[in-house]
């Protein structure tokens, strides 16, 4: 695979973007930079650009994201230098969010651009639909993932093609979040229905179905409360989708790829033949190694083979661990106590109250090193109904609360089913801890959080206790990451960090 570069230049266009020859996997192959005119002649040519608004997915779902959505949150904590986990981030020092900021716009400008080429492209129209419409879906989720991150973030549309396009954008400041949610729920309706009502793992070569879409209504219509817009887009869902229980718990390994339960996956792959788009995310996951050895914590797991390095890990908190009744089967896959009925040295310490691992959900077979192959699963069928659940509790809509979170609970065990609804609240909370024993790790638990205005308290409740750098660091500001100084100057005060003041 070639690597891609891009360039912001004034005038220009996105690159020119190609299918590679791997079937199953997204590549993208730069070859020059053209004009409108010259391009979005053929069907080929309008698909090649949407390939390059998929490139930047790649730096954003990784480890520079997943450390403060799951490794800073009620649920777990990374013990490292790292200011996103130790909550030292800043305007001047911004941790990951500088990094996110920069893919997501990079992402959004490549989506713009593909917009416009495609609607005036030379082709069909009856082709231009399905195509805008796949556009428009890729710039929604990198504008959820700036809305969740940021909040209040600049919002536009235009195609910067021209330096006048590009001067009015760098004049735009913070648009509401809610508002900007409400447009981009509007855009994914109307386009929704032309793309494929497939299952995500039924679309060839890992392109995005319509059940995207509908997870990015619902889930911004849950952040704006318009419960019963989030309701109608996971019915959208569940009519596909169907049963839970005909999935597999093993679905929801990162190693197993495109699964029929997937909704939105990114892609990533590794080959010794040399084909490379990996991420460092199961080096935080992974128990300690015996150097040159498959020897972990004191096992020998040849399925993990000796070429591995691991990170320090993500280690799960007490109240975290505190979750999983015994006869939860996700325990063993989310937490890390056996393997093959083999106790890890490390819960056995101190008379078997020591902590575990972070489960196999998350370890790479033969990672090579510091990079893992694995997709990192963003959107599962499971999130869908948990999120109808919770939609439904709030209107008071009890059968349909009961049946959703039923069939989330019943596929771990079919003896967890609830029997009778315990009251509007109780119901919440019970939700909340369902997410956690099923998502965890799905990039989503901090923002979860902060939906529920939880986020300040649940963790001086939890991780704070354990760790005295979140009892040190931690303010109520965190909840959203501050906009990079840079972006500050460049707009020349238009983007403020108020709370970070």
């Amino acid at each position: 695979m070639k690597a891609i570069k891009t360039y912001l230049l004034p005038a220009l266009l996105l690159a020119a973007l190609s299918l590679g020859g791997c079937k199953k996997l997204l590549e993208e192959d730069a070859e020059s930079f053209v004009s409108p005119e010259g391009f979005y002649k053929t069907e080929n040519q309008c698909i090649a650009a949407l390939n390059g608004c998929y490139n930047p997915l790649n730096s954003v779902y990784y480890q520079d994201l997943m450390l403060p959505l799951e490794a800073a949150t009620d649920l777990a904590f990374l013990n490292s230098a790292a200011l996103d986990v130790k909550f030292e981030i800043s305007p001047a020092n911004p941790g990951m969010g500088d990094n996110i900021w920069t893919a997501c716009y990079q992402g959004i400008m490549y989506c713009n651009a593909a917009i416009h080429g495609i609607e005036g492209a030379t082709i069909a129209e009856e082709k231009k639909p399905q195509l805008v419409a796949e556009a428009v879906v890729l710039r929604a989720l990198y504008y959820y993932v700036l809305t969740s991150t940021f909040k209040d973030v600049p919002f536009y549309r235009e195609d910067v093609s021209s330096l006048e396009a590009l001067e009015k954008i760098n004049k735009i400041g913070r648009m509401d979040a809610s508002v900007t949610r409400d447009t981009l729920i509007a855009e994914l309706q109307r386009y929704a229905p032309h793309m494929p009502q497939t299952r995500t793992s039924e679309v060839p070569q890992n392109r995005v179905s319509a059940h995207l879409a509908y997870m990015l209504i619902g889930k911004m219509a849950l952040w704006n409360k318009e419960y019963q817009v989030c309701i109608d887009a996971m019915k959208k869902i569940q009519a596909v989708y169907g049963q839970l229980l005909q999935y597999p718990l093993t679905d929801t390994y990162f190693r197993n790829k495109n699964t029929p339960e997937s909704i939105f996956e990114v892609q990533y792959i590794w080959s010794a033949t040399g084909l490379k788009k990996t991420t460092q995310v199961a080096a935080f996951f992974t128990p300690t190694k015996t150097s040159g050895t498959s020897t972990y914590n004191g096992i020998n797991i040849p399925e993990l083979g000796s070429t591995a390095n691991p990170f320090n890990s993500i280690t799960p908190s007490e109240y975290f661990m505190s979750l999983y009744p015994l006869t939860d089967p996700r325990k063993e896959i989310i937490l890390g106590y056996t393997y093959n009925g083999v106790w890890f040295s490390r819960p056995m310490a101190n008379n078997g109250t020591g902590k575990p691992w972070m489960g196999p959900k998350f370890w790479c077979p033969g990672m090579d090193n510091i990079a893992d192959g694995n997709n990192q699963k963003v959107f599962r069928y499971a999130d869908a109904l948990l999120m109808m659940a919770e939609a439904a509790n709030e209107l008071d809509q009890v059968p349909l609360a009961m049946q959703c979170i039923n069939d989330v609970k019943m596929r771990a065990n079919p003896d967890f089913e609830m029997d009778t609804y315990p009251g509007k609240t109780e119901f919440l909370e019970e939700l909340k801890r369902e997410r956690a024993r099923e998502l965890m790790g799905e990039y989503g638990r901090k923002w979860d959080l902060v939906r529920w205005g939880t986020f300040y308290d649940r963790l001086k409740e939890t991780v704070a206790i354990e760790y005295e750098v979140i009892e040190n660091n931690l303010r109520p500001y965190h909840e959203y990451y501050p906009i990079p100084d840079k972006e500050v100057v460049r707009t020349r005060g238009l983007l403020t960090n108020d709370a970070y003041k």
